[in-house]
């Protein structure tokens, strides 16, 4: 029993420790772009556009880069390393303070997330796509390549460049170039078909990470006695 629970400890102990080792590398990535955003929006569009990567390119051109965008990117970044490198901490030194915490802090930010998306696509599928989106308009039209433009609406009310895909970007798209698809039955009927699979995904995840930090935690606590 008490080899299958040191066992048992060393798992979740490399699952912790090999997950929040990525998480840590990807929020400094991020924290990096955020710094730069806030520095140099314009040598960061140039870097952008000289990937080659059309999507990025206009997604994120240099008035898109604004000094709240890189706030919102270093502030998220330091919060969610805060929790990885304590999970990380916590599996390596057999912290139990640590191994705790980030056990709490799993779940409620498992409760955030399932909260923020509810919210949101609950307000997108009542209220559908709104020109006050802004980019985020613009990358679901691109996900999904629909538009929620049709062929009764006004014809002189020119449709967002991103119904046309990113040839259409500059205000190059027209009623003849743009998606068929309409953005609100697409979205809709996407969230419909997937959104348990999408929460199961978000719970089962968490879930895993909180257990696995439970479970280096009772390990630790059995040693030390």
């Amino acid at each position: 029993m008490k080899g299958s629970m040191s066992a048992g400890s060393r798992i979740a102990a490399y699952v912790l420790i090999i997950t929040n080792v990525i998480a840590m590398i990807t929020c400094v990535i991020f924290f990096a772009l955020g710094l730069w955003t806030i520095a140099s929006p314009s040598t960061l569009a140039t870097s952008i556009a000289t990937i080659g990567s059309p999507v990025l390119t206009v997604l994120f051109p240099k008035e898109e880069l604004s000094l709240s965008l890189g706030l919102g990117a270093a502030f998220l970044s330091m919060l969610l390393f805060f929790i990885s490198f304590m999970g990380f901490h916590g599996a390596s030194t057999r912290s139990q303070f640590s191994l705790f915490m980030y056990s709490v802090l799993i779940i409620l930010l498992l409760m955030l997330e399932c909260a923020l998306l509810f919210y949101f696509m609950t307000d997108f599928v009542q209220k559908g796509m709104r020109e006050q989106d802004g980019q985020w308009s613009h990358m679901l039209r691109l996900g999904f390549q629909c538009c929620e433009f049709n062929e009764t609406m006004n014809a002189n009310l020119a449709p967002p460049w991103s119904c046309c895909g990113v040839n259409g970007h500059h205000n190059n798209c027209t009623a003849l170039d743009f998606y068929k698809e309409d953005c609100n039955i697409t979205i809709s009927s996407w969230w419909d078909a997937y959104q348990i699979a999408i929460y199961s995904g978000l719970v089962v995840g968490h879930l895993v990470l909180s257990c696995c930090s439970l479970m280096r935690r009772c390990g630790t606590a059995k040693v030390s006695s």
